[in-house]
């Protein structure tokens, strides 16, 4: 770097250190920045050469400020006030410069450099005449920007808890959607282990005709009806309710009471076939071919509630239902030794 440029940096940095040192603005005359630049090391010619490339930088930041060219004269107007702070023109410009480039771009930065232009045109004497008008235009503008910065504030606050409540109704919507999904399916296992129940009680309401039957025509097989009636009466004082469903234990023990009835009806339908005029009646042929349906449907049924529990417990265990507290129900397994119904073909 030329000595003389150095000089002449030493010599901003000491106007820069001075202004900004100083609570208030300080008015420089001519001789006193004449003195600054001297004790900075420059020459008297230095001293003036810069002098006249302010007046340079002031006419060239002049044109651009008429051709709107905002940004250059910004620039080119900074330069000039830097060298010449005494100069209320070439501050005035300089403000009136970095307001106008603030009004294009809207860059807060730009109003604060035209309001430290403002300030020092204000210290300088004679006042610029035009320097109160360029303020009340960054005031008016600054107001303007601060109502626009509320209503952007508010605009965002309202927006903010806008998503906040869109997010909330999606969420509770979702909680209602997911648990009246799980009432659904819980509603279809009850239904489902009701036609259980209600096949079970098919079964039950025709024992007491078959037991008739048999017992007027095989009188001595008194011990095997007697198993039948006993095991009938076990299986119907068993109730299982649909809260009860997940209780493994008391499914279990429904489930024992029917094999065991249907163990014995087994055993009472090998006696029949003991007696041909027995299987000869038209009774036991009604009888043969319901208790025939009843099995079956008490198969099917079984079968349509395990897999509506299979459906239930699936989503009941799946993330996030399984926060919604509905518990997992047990399975209508039986002893695979008795999974087959029991024979009824009374004509063999």
């Amino acid at each position: 770097m030329a000595q003389s440029d150095q000089a002449l940096e030493d010599y901003l940095k000491k106007l820069m250190e001075i202004q900004y040192g100083s609570q208030e603005e300080h008015q420089f005359t001519q001789k006193e920045l004449k003195d600054i630049a001297l004790d900075a090391g420059l020459t008297e010619s230095a001293w003036q050469q810069s002098q006249e490339r302010a007046q340079q930088h002031l006419q060239r930041g002049t044109a651009y400020l008429n051709a709107q060219n905002y940004e250059d004269a910004a620039n080119e107007l900074e330069n000039a006030a830097s060298l010449m702070p005494h100069s209320a023109e070439a501050n005035h410009l300089a403000a009136k410069a970095f307001l106008f480039r603030g009004n294009r771009y809207n860059r807060s930065n730009d109003y604060d450099r035209a309001e430290y232009y403002i300030n020092r045109t204000l210290s300088i004497k004679p006042a610029h005449p035009g320097v109160m008008q360029l303020k009340t235009e960054l005031n008016n503008k600054r107001r303007v920007l601060s109502n626009n910065n509320e209503q952007k504030s508010r605009s965002n606050k309202f927006t903010k808890w806008g998503i906040i409540g869109g997010v909330a109704i999606l969420l509770i919507a979702g909680y209602f959607n997911i648990y009246n999904s799980m009432v659904g399916l819980e509603e279809g296992v009850n239904s489902s282990w009701a036609q259980v129940e209600n096949q079970y009680q098919r079964r039950a309401d025709l024992i007491p005709n078959l037991v008739e039957t048999v017992e007027g025509a095989a009188d001595y097989e008194r011990e095997t009806l007697r198993e039948v009636v006993e095991a009938r009466a076990a299986a119907t004082s068993i109730q299982i309710d649909v809260d009860d469903l997940d209780d493994a234990g008391k499914l279990a023990e429904y489930a024992q009471a029917q094999e065991n009835l249907g163990g014995s009806l087994s055993r009472l339908i090998a006696v029949a076939e003991q007696y041909p005029t027995l299987t000869a009646t038209e009774n036991f042929r009604d009888l043969q071919n319901q208790l025939e349906g009843t099995e079956n449907r008490i198969s099917t049924e079984r079968r349509r509630f395990n897999e509506s529990v299979q459906n239930y417990n699936a989503k009941a265990r799946r993330f996030p239902n399984n926060l919604l507290g509905f518990d997992t129900k047990e399975y209508f397994s039986t002893d695979p030794a008795n999974a087959e119904p029991p024979s009824v073909n009374f004509n063999e």
